[in-house]
């Protein structure tokens, strides 16, 4: 009867250290895919970089599915809608005390800056066909102003 308690107490030490192992070795695990995933999603667009640049801190990470959510709050139930203007998103990220905005793109060299008072419902973040979104006017229907817009940041 001793020799049993023994058993199943070495056994029951073994399985604790296979789980904590095992713990051990999730842990770094999942912290390396949820970087290793952000980078990609930054690179490819998917998730906008939203920054001060006054302070040079990173005010938050906006994926594509976060505007899709924004865009069917501001406009319920409108299957005409584009995405959510630039003010909604500017607005919802918490950005406030702004004097000027600049939007950026995947592409080196597009931008838009634009100060508080040029800033209107018609600048719309419209969602594209691979997966991003485009910053566009609606009052000019020309091509984008912004193709794969990869930074918004406040700057004064």
């Amino acid at each position: 009867m001793c020799g049993d308690k023994f058993v199943n107490m070495r056994s029951l030490r073994i399985r604790i250290s296979i789980e904590l192992l095992f713990i051990a070795l999730i842990l770094p695990s999942t912290y390396l895919l949820e970087k290793v995933s952000r980078e990609k999603g930054l690179e490819l667009g998917t998730i906008i970089r939203v920054q001060d640049k006054l302070s040079g801190s990173l005010v938050s990470l906006m994926g594509v599915d976060v505007l899709k959510s924004l865009m069917h709050q501001q406009y319920p139930g409108d299957p005409g809608a584009k995405g959510p203007t630039l003010l909604y998103a500017i607005g919802a990220l918490g950005l406030s005390g702004y004097k000027q905005v600049e939007v950026k793109g995947l592409k080196k060299g597009q931008l838009l800056m634009a100060d508080q008072q040029s800033l209107n419902q018609s600048y719309v973040l419209a969602f594209n066909e691979h997966g991003t979104v485009d910053l566009i006017d609606l009052k000019s229907k020309g091509s984008p102003i912004v193709q794969d817009v990869s930074e918004i940041n406040k700057i004064e």
